[in-house]
């Protein structure tokens, strides 16, 4: 039991003796700094508030080739599809 705790207790007091140790940072004099005043953007402020999605506003159809196989389509049955359990085919 002694071979595990004498290197963790050595390591946790290492850690605690060299923190510590640190020296505070000296005082330096001060350096003046010169603030820059950056140009304000004016026409960015239209769009706060809108939401992100509007439905029907930007893609009137999806993408070529997808499918979402986890809900079967809403016509599935005039269409004639198959449904065995969790799968589902549209011939």
């Amino acid at each position: 039991m002694q071979k595990f705790l004498l290197p963790a207790a050595l390591a946790v007091s290492l850690m605690a003796i060299s923190g510590a140790s640190a020296l505070p940072m000296s005082a330096s004099p001060q350096i003046g700094t010169d603030v820059v005043q950056v140009q304000h953007r004016h026409g960015h402020s239209h769009k706060h508030g809108r939401s992100h999605y509007r439905a029907g506003h930007r893609y009137k159809t999806a993408p070529r080739g997808w499918r979402r196989y986890g809900a079967r389509p809403g016509d599935w049955q005039r269409r004639g599809c198959i449904l065995v359990g969790p799968v589902w085919f549209c011939p």
